[in-house]
């Protein structure tokens, strides 16, 4: 009862953290549309890869939320590392929540 109840919380943190994918591809894609209004065309396709990735990791987020390879630590670290290098601070949040209810459900 206790390890469902943990996997049910990873599955929320997970979705949870892909729908707030949106706060930072949103921004990119204000920022590229600034880049292409001032003509800052060396900087757009740098911001249109962003907002790509950005999409990208929540898709994928949202898709294997339910998978049962998030039950793993070192997936989720896996996420962690890649929203730390790549997407953006607000999305460590909910994902090391998700990370310490892996843990909690891996003892």
């Amino acid at each position: 009862m206790e390890q469902e109840n943990y996997h049910k919380k990873i599955i929320f943190w997970l979705r949870f953290a892909g729908w707030l994918c949106l706060l930072p591809a949103s921004a990119w894609l204000y920022l590229w549309q600034l880049a292409n209004n001032f003509r800052l065309g060396s900087y757009s396709g740098l911001i249109l890869a962003e907002l790509i990735i950005t999409v990208v990791f929540a898709i994928f987020l949202l898709i294997t939320a339910n998978s049962s390879k998030w039950e793993k630590l070192r997936n989720v670290l896996f996420l962690l590392v890649f929203a730390l290098l790549f997407i953006s601070l607000i999305i460590l949040i909910p994902l090391y929540f998700a990370y310490r209810n892996c843990r909690k459900l891996n003892k």
